[in-house]
């Protein structure tokens, strides 16, 4: 058994490496050529109904799921030593890969009813994966995971049903329907469900719960596959989406997202929550440059996303594994002596996330951050973006003092394993030199046309000054959210670090309101009318129906005889 789960692990993470190769190359092949092929494969054809599958191959989409073999690849090479001692490994490795697939249905998809079967897939086998250890904590986040994704299978249902104006399910075909007034209906249908996917409010709820599921399915959810989708829907259909006034209003919720998500990661102490926030803190980071109509900036972004968000999972992850599956920061301390060499490739993360010079995110990050001074924004939106700026460096800067900065303790002395396997450490270096080199890489290849950009001085240095101003107020702060002299503030953190009560919102009253009304429609339909109606109603009367005819049946002749008179006076009088 223990030879099969590891002949299975190396087939897939071969698999899935060659098949980046492949796919990547064929990406430069059509930046290039600058081609796009449409395949389409009859699967049957019956009473004039021609049933096809549809296969768009463009640069962006192979791009994409190169990307999306490179880190399953590696993540499925960390699982084979992660999940080595876990009992259902084999179940996680099937689910691993379905999961995949569908993100690979989803992205090579121009047909939204194909799109439907990769997004339905992603909902239910993330279900799986967030309840994978089997608890009530799990089942409590797996249960708010799956709601608010079904929310999202049905926007797509219901643009499903508008489509069909059109006589095509291929997103294409659109453009040429543009004129059409119920075309508004379509991608604010598109835009929900996309909301719901990559949580932004009011569905971002499910995201820090969803870390219920092991690590490296975290590194996957949160890099290329699930949360991507929603931004990878609007990146296909931004060529329509740009054409609407209601990008306004999204990028008002991207703000306030990115602002909430920013916030959390402060008051957070669970390193995975926190690093789930600032995933969501960066989806609405790329809402807000489709907003600003920068399809192409966006999917680059997306891309040196995926990789550093994958890294720094990967890295969290042997972390936890260290400190014996503890993950409160706070018991964490002086790990840069005991494991530096994951320590360091932990910093090279929270370096790429903040956008410093010469990692992946600097060349996109440092881009659209000049893009966005030039833009004719009012100060709100100028104020929401350059705060939350702020905040991606000052959470940054709290994860590296509460676990590199501070003290050893003893708590960590006695928890601390210090394992660093060559497997976990390979996996970690193959996409560590990636992600300092692909940043360049693919500017250069992406955007060899550049816009011209004239910023005064002190917009130049912003950045820098951010970076300063950031490590001051998270010394200030910490020493005044743990003052004694500050506790009536006590009702802030609670506010700031439970999404503004957004997540009591969303259990205690949405999804409990939504039980009590299946408990009462049980209590008043299933068992109460229905049973009278049906069960206790119509078996009755055709019970009573039964015994009269038994009756009947076994009566005398003279019964007999007066029902052949009456049949015989309805016959006559009828025929005469």
């Amino acid at each position: 058994m223990f030879f099969f789960f590891f002949f299975f692990f190396f087939f897939f993470f071969f698999f899935f490496f060659m098949f980046f190769i492949i796919f990547f190359i064929l990406g430069l092949f059509l930046i290039y050529f600058n081609k796009f092929y449409f395949i389409e494969y009859m699967f049957f054809f019956l009473n004039s109904c021609l049933v096809l599958y549809v296969i768009l191959i463009d640069w962006m989409s192979v791009m994409f799921i190169s990307f999306v073999f490179l880190i399953s690849s590696m993540i499925l090479l960390y699982s084979m030593e992660y999940m080595n001692l876990d009992f259902n490994k084999n179940r996680f490795l099937f689910l691993m890969f379905m999961f995949i697939m569908f993100m690979v249905f989803l992205i090579i998809s121009p047909n939204l009813v194909s799109i439907l079967l990769g997004w339905d897939g992603l909902g239910m086998v993330s279900f799986c994966l967030v309840v994978f250890y089997q608890n009530k904590k799990s089942y409590s986040s797996g249960f708010v995971t799956v709601v608010l994704n079904r929310m999202g299978d049905l926007f797509i249902i219901i643009s499903l049903i508008w489509m069909l104006n059109f006589g095509s399910w291929n997103y294409m075909f659109l453009n040429y329907y543009f004129n059409l007034n119920y075309l508004l209906m379509i991608m604010m249908m598109i835009l929900f469900a996309s909301l719901t996917k990559s949580a932004q409010i009011p569905f971002s709820s499910w995201l820090p719960l969803a870390m219920a599921a092991p690590t490296p399915v975290s590194s996957l959810v949160h890099s290329s596959t699930l949360v991507t989708a929603g931004i990878y829907l609007m990146i296909r259909f931004s060529e329509i989406f740009l054409n609407f006034n209601f990008l306004n209003y999204l990028l008002i919720i991207s703000c306030l997202t990115m602002f909430i998500s920013g916030m959390n990661a402060i008051f957070e102490f669970d390193l995975k929550k926190i690093i789930a926030f600032s995933t969501l803190s960066q989806m609405s980071f790329m809402f807000m440059i489709l907003c600003l109509g920068k399809v192409d900036m966006c999917f680059f972004y997306l891309l040196m996303h995926a990789l550093f968000k994958s890294m720094m999972f990967l890295s969290a992850g042997i972390l936890i594994l260290n400190m014996n599956n503890n993950q409160d920061i706070r018991k964490m301390g002086g790990l840069v002596n005991y494991l530096p060499f994951c320590s360091l490739i932990f910093m090279f993360t929270l370096m790429s996330l903040c956008g410093f010079p010469f990692f992946c995110s600097f060349y996109s990050k440092d881009l659209i951050f000049e893009y966005f001074l030039m833009m004719n924004l009012n100060f709100i939106f100028f104020f929401f973006f350059l705060f939350s700026f702020m905040l991606t460096f000052f959470y940054s800067i709290r994860i590296i003092y509460y676990l590199m900065l501070v003290n050893f303790s003893m708590f960590n002395y006695l928890m601390i394993i210090k394992f660093e396997s060559k497997i976990l450490i390979f996996s970690m270096v193959f996409i560590t030199f990636i992600m300092l080199f692909f940043g360049s890489f693919f500017m250069w290849l992406m955007f060899y046309k550049f816009d011209l950009i004239l910023l005064e001085v002190h917009y130049k240095v912003l950045s820098l000054f951010i970076l300063f101003f950031s490590i001051w107020f998270f010394f200030e702060l910490n020493n005044f959210l743990f003052s004694m002299k500050y506790f009536f503030f006590f009702f802030f953190y609670f506010f700031f670090g439970m999404m503004w009560n957004l997540l009591f919102l969303k259990v205690n009253f949405f999804l409990n309101n939504f039980l009590f009304f299946g408990f009462f429609t049980l209590k008043l339909v299933e068992i109460g009318w229905i049973e009278y109606s049906f069960n206790s109603g119509l078996l009755k009367f055709l019970c009573n129906l039964m015994i009269f005819n038994q009756k009947i049946y076994f009566n005398s002749y003279s019964v007999y005889v007066l029902m052949f008179f009456i049949w015989f006076l309805i016959i006559f009088f009828f025929f005469y």
